[in-house]
């Protein structure tokens, strides 16, 4: 389910072209309320790349246009230089040839007298060419008004014309940091129709800011160049100074964000946003952002912690909301995410449903428009109830959502569990048969063939062992070098053959596959082979060739060992085999068949009485890997049952269920555990909905069962029981220690 989660940010335009730089910035600046921050700090830093903040609106000439409608209001220029520091600045003590017309060029510019002022500009340089000062405020004022010329022919001339008039400007003062600032801004605008201009920006505003690194409004503007030039790395440096510089600059902080996600310097950015949430706890896109990112390192918990933290102003938010929904889902805590996810989820169906399995149910579930978002929250909610056990209504959500995507191998593998689970397994084998029909169709080898041993896996469940055969023979064929299906499917075709009793037609299918398989033989399917013979009585050959794969080099013969052996019930015998695996000096194993060896240790240890050493291996293997949920659930059920370290048996078990919340065995524990605190009341709805998820497991019913009869329900103690003797059918000893139970209820009156 990891999977499900939607990416926002994934699905969100990844800053290609000039247009989209600073997409991930400007999205956590809206939240911020600081868009405007870099103008604070620095006018010419304001302007993003796309779209330059002082643009003149309704300026429709170029250089060639008679006329040119002014902007009543405009803005002065960008920057002030200095002018004692330019090359034959204007303006001296005495004044001189040229003041006059520059100065009324900038009382135009003032007035919005634009063409006006490019003539006093003209004039003025006319009367002193050896200004830089002159040229450099000529240029800037050109490349204002392309900004807001209409005409691209206009946009174009204007551009021209302050490229030269600025080049201009740095022959007469080539080292002078306002002149290379006016370079950098002038050259950035024109790079919108000359990539290469790029170039010459860049090699400018990186002059400025080695020269001068406290101007923030270049080093802002450097920064978002380097993003432009796809190179995030050099992006985020520079940004990391603003922020060292002058930590106020919150723009800097999201320009950082977007700088460090496109370096795939996730934790880092993680940290950034944390510190944006700091001084602005409301700045809601930088929240989504940071908890998208926990999601996708699967830290549901930490999503859920800076979800919860928003705001009460925030929390309203829809999409806070559909985050929120997948997080308590993802932790396990199903009611809420069902709470969570049901308001968000628009009332008129509108999607077509797909093939029914059945008869239309007189009230038909609320659908959804075919939006993304939509889609998901019904997916979610599909999968919650499943979670719950309500499977009636998450089949009929299900099976909705199914008709819009056909081939979407996770959705049809669920709502065939849950079909299994409401009594319909006819139903569920046609939803993976449609699924392997739609993926062979598309040419999805892989995806196909995992369908369909998903689908035998249905007919063995349904005990159709003939089924199971016919559909797995394609995988049969396969040849050794697909072993990560053909192995499993022999297998699950071998286990067929055994509930028949057909020991020798298993034996000759496991020695048809192994004839085909190169040296070295398969381990997993020697194992299995004596597995059959063991259980076709002949033991002592069986025994034999396990001892054989126990003592050999290869440590996955000794892991198919020691599995064989506890298929067969032999806990004690396959304890030396999985010490010796573990205690081996070269390491034998590596992930995850580490982890499972270590697991079955702790299970032989407890099915052959060594109870301490069984806790100390699940507690090693739980140091090693805290989410190996069924170690967690193994260890949990163990405190549970024996009544002790109670409180710690419920954190144990409550996480293996966060991890998978359908998993009927782990809910079932965790109803147990609540039992042996006292706590019946929980206990009884826990259990109620362990036995929706696991409808043929005698173990659920008879503790539900118990629960009942603690809590003085004895008539409903009495029908738990009966439905556990029946599934126990197959184990009398088991049965019949149910049917004490019963007697007790009954004053001894058998049933």
């Amino acid at each position: 389910m990891k999977g499900l989660v939607r990416s926002r940010l994934a699905a969100a335009a990844w800053f290609s072209g000039r247009g989209a730089v600073g997409a991930i910035a400007l999205g956590v600046l809206g939240g911020i309320g600081a868009i405007d921050a870099i103008a604070a700090a620095s006018p010419a830093a304001a302007a993003p790349l796309a779209a330059r903040a002082l643009s003149i609106q309704g300026v429709q000439g170029g250089p060639g246009a008679s006329t040119a409608p002014s902007a009543p209001g405009a803005a002065a220029p960008a920057t002030a230089p200095d002018s004692s520091r330019l090359a034959g600045a204007p303006g001296g003590p005495r004044g001189g040839s040229g003041d006059f017309e520059f100065l009324m060029a900038n009382l135009l510019v003032g007035d919005g007298m634009l063409p006006e002022a490019l003539s006093a500009f003209e004039e003025a340089e006319k009367a002193r060419p050896d200004s830089a000062y002159i040229h450099l405020e000529h240029a800037q004022l050109l490349a204002r008004l392309a900004q807001a010329a209409r005409l691209p022919s206009a946009q174009t001339g204007y551009l021209r014309k302050a490229t030269d008039e600025v080049g201009k400007a740095r022959q007469l003062a080539p080292h002078n940091l306002d002149v290379l600032r006016g370079v950098g801004l002038v050259y950035l605008e024109a790079a919108g129709q000359d990539p290469a201009a790029l170039h010459t920006a860049l090699e400018a505003l990186e002059t400025v800011h080695q020269s001068d690194p406290e101007d923030l409004q270049t080093a802002i503007s450097l920064g978002r160049l380097y993003l432009e030039q796809q190179q995030p790395a050099k992006a985020a440096e520079v940004f990391r100074e603003v922020i060292h510089e002058s930590p106020q600059q919150r723009a800097a902080y999201a320009l950082l964000v977007e700088a460090l996600l496109r370096d795939d310097k996730a934790r880092e950015a993680e940290t950034v946003l944390a510190q944006i949430l700091d001084f602005e706890p409301a700045a809601l896109e930088a929240r989504l952002t940071l908890a998208e990112l926990e999601g996708r390192r699967n830290d549901y918990a930490a999503v859920l912690a800076t979800l919860t933290a928003a705001p009460e102003a925030e929390r309203g938010d829809v999409r806070l909301q559909r985050q929120l929904a997948w997080a308590y889902y993802l932790t396990g805590d199903v009611d809420r995410a069902l709470a969570t996810v049901e308001p968000l989820l628009p009332a008129a169906p509108a999607v077509p449903p797909g093939p029914r399995l059945s008869p239309p149910s007189p009230a038909p579930p609320p659908q959804t428009g075919s939006d993304p978002d939509d889609m998901q929250l019904l997916l979610l909610k599909g999968l919650a109830l499943a979670a719950q056990g309500h499977n009636e209504e998450a089949g009929e959500l299900l099976e909705t959502l199914r008709g819009t995507r056909p081939n979407d191998a996770a959705l049809a593998t669920i709502l065939s569990k849950v079909l299994e689970r409401s009594g319909r397994p006819d139903d569920a084998a046609r939803v993976l048969a449609d699924l392997d029909a739609n993926l062979a169709k598309a040419g999805k080898q892989d995806e196909e063939r995992q369908a369909r041993l998903e689908l035998a896996q249905v007919y063995y469940d349904a005990k159709q062992w003939d089924r199971v055969s016919e559909t797995l023979q394609p995988l049969l064929r396969l040849g050794p070098r697909e072993e990560t299906v053909r192995e499993p499917a022999l297998q699950l075709a071998t286990d067929a053959l055994i509930q028949r009793k057909s020991f020798d037609d298993a034996l000759r299918l496991l020695d048809r596959a192994q004839a085909a398989q190169a040296d070295p033989p398969s381990p997993t399917l020697a194992a299995k082979r004596a597995e059959v013979l063991f259980r076709a009585g002949r033991e002592a050959e069986a025994l034999r060739r396990l001892q054989d794969l126990a003592g050999a080099q290869d440590p996955h013969s000794a892991l198919a060992a020691a599995e064989a052996y506890q298929r067969l019930d032999k806990y004690a015998e396959s304890v030396p085999v999985l010490e010796q695996l573990i205690a081996r000096p070269t390491g034998g194993l590596a992930a995850p068949g580490s982890k499972a060896a270590h697991f079955l240790l702790g299970a032989a240890y407890e099915r052959s009485g060594k109870r301490e050493q069984a806790v100390a291996e699940f507690r090693r293997l739980l140091d090693a890997d805290p989410e190996y949920h069924a170690a967690l659930n193994y260890l949990g059920y163990m405190f549970a049952e024996r009544g002790e370290h109670l409180d710690e048996a419920q954190k144990l078990i409550e996480k293996a269920v966060a991890l998978e919340p359908d998993n009927g065995a782990y809910v079932d524990s965790l109803g147990w555990v609540y039992y042996r605190l006292g706590r019946f009341e929980q206990a009884r709805a826990t259990l109620e909905r362990a036995t929706r998820l696991e409808t043929a497991d005698g173990t659920v019913q008879e503790h539900l069962g118990d629960v009942y009869g603690a809590m003085g329900q004895r008539d409903r103690a009495g029908e738990a029981y009966r439905r556990a003797i029946a599934l126990e059918a197959g184990d009398p000893a088991k049965a019949e220690a149910v049917r004490r139970k019963l007697d007790s209820l009954a004053g001894g009156a058998r049933p």
